[in-house]
């Protein structure tokens, strides 16, 4: 069993939604942890991991597609596996958090609103009711652990080419959202 922290330097402004409206606020919130921080759920990273990682396959960088059958499950007709892939999700570091905590007013600043509306091509007016508002998260660094439960003997370099790969995520990425690099090194090394 061997562990990864995988770092997400983003560099712009993001939006990964809970799914809820915030009423005049905005249309769309970011998902927040229990203690109203933002945060990239270990779902969304398994699915910008496995993305990379298929990529990188097609591309005969490495492996097959059993190498994604063994890292991250499959379902198929009739049948499912577990991957050996454990994700969590990526959070602000334990200072960084610590400080939000004994600074709770300084949280907001971690939040903006974007707004946005649709044009008409014809006369170059906004069109009616298309106003949005979405709820976007500054640009931070956030640090999410990944477990391998099985022996790969090149995973730690499939993993480093494969991160290359991922250079945006979440909503509106198309439009400048998302922005990231993501680096990672093995747990405990420094």
């Amino acid at each position: 069993m061997s562990s990864y922290i995988l770092i997400f330097d983003i560099k712009s402004d993001w939006h990964i939604g809970n799914g809820q409206e915030g009423g005049a606020y905005a249309d769309a919130l970011v998902v927040k942890n229990h203690l109203n921080l933002p945060y990239l759920p270990g779902k969304s990273i398994k699915g910008l991991l496995r993305q990379a990682f298929q990529t990188a396959i097609e591309n005969k960088w490495f492996g097959d597609e059993s190498t994604l059958a063994t890292l991250f499950g499959c379902e198929s007709a009739g049948e499912h596996s577990q991957g050996a892939l454990q994700i969590g999700s990526a959070q602000l570091s334990e200072h960084e958090t610590d400080f939000l905590l004994e600074n709770k007013t300084a949280i907001k600043h971690l939040f903006k609103v974007l707004q946005s509306t649709s044009i008409d091509n014809k006369t170059g007016v906004a069109k009616q009711g298309s106003l949005r508002s979405m709820e976007i998260v500054v640009p931070m660094q956030l640090q999410a652990e990944i477990t391998l439960n099985t022996e790969l003997v090149n995973f730690q370099k499939w993993l480093k080419d494969a991160i290359t790969l991922i250079t945006e995520f979440g909503a509106k990425r198309h439009r400048g959202l998302g922005q990231v690099t993501v680096t990672c090194q093995k747990k405990g090394d420094a």
